[in-house]
């Protein structure tokens, strides 16, 4: 078993070690140690990482009793030889703020709604617990988030040790871990004791701010994202700062700012419905000078036969459309050369007609080397000849009588 370093101090950097051996993982060099300060993943904890005689360790796992260190190439020494092992600081003391931060919130979360932890992930931006609950308020979050801190301002101590199976029975811990033997105990001071394998912080006054960021309901679950400390500062930095900006371009109050941004909400609101409604009205205008356009055929067929090359491929569809709701009399043969989606063709017709588009279009596709189809009075292809849509427009003004439903 190999000597765990952070148990007995987790605020040690750089430690002195033997090789005991050297193992292959996923194709990669690794190395087993008599002791060692880097923690592995456990727990809801990342691993550490850092380096061993300057070779980055890019992977710290445990593998039943041993504590094996992935390196990022193989180093020289041997089984028996001494190395130097130093850990990303700024890592493991983030890890501590938030696993430290975890507890307090755990148990805040008992203790004020009676909601137990049943899980636990320490990610590289946010941090997040599953409390079992089906429901929380705004309000709740908010007392949760002020015991928290509260705590953290009293800077109590965080006491960590280890007892026997028997005598944790007697603590009155949050969880009893199920595994045999010592037990290792984190407890903050009159305040929460629990079983834990990770690193913490000596004092609750080393978390800094302890901030819920969201919350979400999972079925009789709610997940809680939340960081704390330098992830805190940082999370608060670029908010604060986006909010003086957005308030420096609206020459506004900063909490002005919700209430201003409803109302410029309803304003888009509206501005949108006027939109729709100017819209409307030009495919209208549009669609009825297609119309007067149109070619009469001998039939009494009016055949609008066109290329757009102004229009993307859903305002000719939009338009389309309208042509053939306004005239019960309507074919249309169009075509659409859209420099993002290539060589478009759309047939429709009206309804009262007996043509059938989608088998027209099929064939007329062809000299576009296209492919669609759709319903027997709307129908679309595309391809990619661009050169060849007035060519599958001729067609298909020459041939459509012969295409029935």
């Amino acid at each position: 078993m190999n000597k765990r370093l952070y148990y007995e101090d987790p605020y040690l950097k750089e430690f002195k070690g033997k090789v005991l051996e050297k193992v292959r993982i996923d194709d990669k060099s690794a190395i087993v140690l008599d002791n060692t300060c880097f923690y592995p993943t456990s727990g809801g904890q990342p691993n550490d990482l850092g380096y061993i005689q300057s070779v980055p360790v890019i992977d710290v796992i445990e593998d039943k009793e041993k504590i094996v260190h992935v390196l990022k190439e193989d180093i020289e020494e041997k089984s028996g030889d001494t190395i130097i092992g130093k850990i990303d600081w700024e890592r493991r003391f983030d890890h501590m703020q938030q696993h430290s931060g975890q507890h307090i919130l755990s148990a805040a979360f008992e203790k004020l709604l009676d909601a137990d932890t049943v899980s636990f992930n320490l990610g590289n931006e946010i941090c997040s617990i599953d409390i079992m609950k089906d429901n929380i308020t705004s309000g709740e979050i908010k007392k949760i988030e002020e015991l928290a801190n509260n705590i953290v301002l009293k800077n109590l101590s965080i006491e960590v040790y280890f007892v026997e199976r028997e005598d944790a029975d007697k603590l009155n811990l949050r969880k009893l871990p199920p595994e045999k033997g010592k037990i290792r105990i984190v407890e903050i001071k009159d305040f929460d004791i629990c079983a834990c394998c990770g690193t913490h912080c000596f004092t609750t006054g080393e978390i800094g701010l302890i901030k819920i960021l969201k919350w979400e309901n999972r079925g009789a679950k709610i997940r809680i994202n939340f960081i704390c400390g330098k992830r805190s500062l940082k999370d608060y930095f670029w908010k604060n700062e986006l909010i003086r900006n957005i308030s420096n371009k609206l020459t506004i109050k900063d909490s002005e700012l919700g209430e201003v941004i409803e109302r410029m909400l309803e304003e888009r609101k509206d501005a949108r419905k006027k939109l729709r409604e100017y819209k409307e009205k030009l495919q209208e205008y549009e669609a009825n000078k297609l119309i007067n356009e149109s070619v009469l055929n001998d039939d009494g067929i009016k055949i609008i036969n066109k290329i757009f090359k102004q229009k993307c491929f859903q305002e000719v569809r939009e338009l389309v459309q309208k042509s053939i709701n306004l005239d019960d009399s309507i074919i249309v043969l169009a075509g659409i050369e859209d420099k993002k989606e290539g060589a478009k063709i759309l047939f429709a017709c009206s309804k009262a007609l007996k043509y059938d588009m989608n088998k027209l279009i099929k064939e007329a596709g062809k000299f576009i080397e296209g492919r669609g189809g759709g319903a027997p009075n709307f129908a679309q292809a595309g391809g990619k000849k661009a050169e060849e849509i007035q060519e599958a427009l001729d067609f298909a003004l020459k041939h459509f009588q012969e295409y029935l439903k």
